[in-house]
């Protein structure tokens, strides 16, 4: 089955807003949604994205559009739609915010410590 250019377009919109919505990327197109999200994405995902790219790129050329596999960038797209659905912003945010709070908290510990380690070397604890 060849590769329908628009099929693919809306595939590659579809997927550039939900990447936009669940991993907080800031991009219109999907190669710089792929490019941004960076770990944010699993690597299996990041080369199902890469071949959803590439049969973009071969989807302009009408001699290699006849040849490309069209169930291909569709299976790809469904793995990543699936993990993405499964993602939970706020979650992450919350989580990202409770780390920061633990980092300063130790950070701040060790201060703490140092501080009347120094105290009491000198003498004055």
């Amino acid at each position: 089955m060849a590769a329908d250019p628009q099929e693919l377009a809306r595939l590659s919109d579809r997927l550039t807003a939900l990447m936009r919505e669940k991993l907080g990327v800031r991009a219109d197109t999907l190669p710089a949604a792929l490019r941004r999200s960076g770990r944010k994405l699993p690597r299996r995902l990041r080369q199902d994205g890469a071949l959803i790219l590439a049969a973009i790129e071969r989807s302009q050329n009408p001699r290699l559009a006849r040849v490309t596999d069209g169930d291909g960038p569709e299976r790809a797209a469904r793995r990543i739609e699936a993990y993405l659905s499964g993602l939970d912003p706020a979650t992450a945010r919350a989580r990202a915010r409770a780390y920061l709070f633990a980092d300063l908290a130790f950070r701040l510990a060790v201060v703490i410590a140092l501080v009347i380690g120094v105290l009491a070397w000198r003498g004055y604890v």
